[in-house]
């Protein structure tokens, strides 16, 4: 093992001591690219302050510098396991530590109020949502009307995706366990450390997410893609998670019910506590509009299968 890979499995073994993150920053700066020292000390800034945002007035500086150097191409360094599926066909997630974060927005009664959520176990986060390849390597078929291989894949239902997590993670043979996400691990890695309505900022455009014709905030009339695109067409956010915001709308583990606005520790809400029949679909898709892509939006669905739903996966190790 070398140091940059000593370094970042220290991390995922003890995600919660900020020593480890600094001295990875250091080895950055010393022996990669400093833009990337950079990256990780402003990112490390944001999570520490999400929660409260109002006081500290440098949020919005440091925001747009991550931005910026994400937009720049630089790579952010988190941890990432592999999974390699049926073909060699690779699966990888960056790993979320844990953390609190302000959850929900004021846009939608929905998705309000805004309340504080802790998330007390990291978890490794899929990169990209789920494409075609990996899908027809775990499943063997092809559901999606849009094809292509490294598009997402959609026309899958809820319980689809259960049947896929299920398959992948007895290939694991006790390895790793593969899940979906719940809506407050979605939320939180989508928004990792910011409080905006999109991980870049609080209007969107056409080169940063893949959305459909309508409006939002101020957001500039741009082509109707009318369609998917390949996975990781678009900047990334900081843990280096591509499409969290358009594309496909994404299943998520919990049943749909409203916020109760009090702080919550790793929530996920039940059949019995939703009283519902619909789960949760999270990042709004290429069919949707601008303010569906929000961080914060919600929607909600049976076990239905569309073309602009699809979904991606958290990975559990050992």
């Amino acid at each position: 093992m070398n140091t940059l890979d000593a370094l970042l499995a220290g991390i995922v073994a003890d995600p919660l001591e900020e020593a480890r993150w600094l001295v990875l920053a250091d080895w950055l700066e010393e022996n990669d690219d400093p833009r990337r020292a950079e990256l990780l000390r402003l990112h490390r800034k944001l999570l520490a302050t999400c929660c409260e945002p109002d006081a500290h007035p440098g949020r919005a500086d440091w925001q747009a510098r991550v931005v910026a150097l994400l937009g720049a191409g630089v790579v952010p360094c988190v941890p990432r396991h592999t999974l390699a599926l049926p073909g060699g066909v690779p699966l990888t997630g960056a790993f979320v530590p844990p953390g609190s974060f302000r959850m929900g927005g004021s846009v939608m009664n929905n998705e309000k109020p805004v309340h504080r959520v802790t998330l007390t176990r990291g978890w490794f986060m899929g990169v990209t949502p789920v494409t075609q390849a990996q899908w027809k390597a775990v499943m063997g078929t092809e559901p999606s009307h849009f094809k292509g291989p490294n598009k997402p894949v959609e026309q899958v239902s809820y319980a689809d995706c259960q049947k896929f997590c299920a398959k992948l993670s007895k290939a694991q043979k006790g390895r790793a366990t593969v899940r979906l996400p719940t809506e407050a691990e979605w939320e939180c890695a989508c928004r990792a450390g910011t409080t905006t309505e999109y991980h870049f900022g609080d209007a969107v455009n056409m080169d940063l997410v893949n959305y459909g014709y309508m409006l939002w905030n101020g957001s500039p009339l741009e082509m109707y893609r009318d369609g998917t695109t390949d996975v990781g067409s678009f900047p990334a956010n900081p843990w280096g998670l591509h499409d969290t915001h358009g594309n496909v709308c994404e299943w998520c583990a919990d049943w749909y019910g409203p916020y109760s606005g009090a702080d919550q520790t790793d929530p996920c809400v039940t059949q019995k506590e939703s009283n519902r029949s619909e789960r949760v679909l999270r990042g709004g898709s290429w069919f949707g509009t601008s303010d569906g892509c929000r961080a914060a939006a919600r929607f909600r669905r049976a076990s239905a299968r569309l073309y602009d739903i699809g979904f991606r996966v958290c990975i559990h190790l050992g």
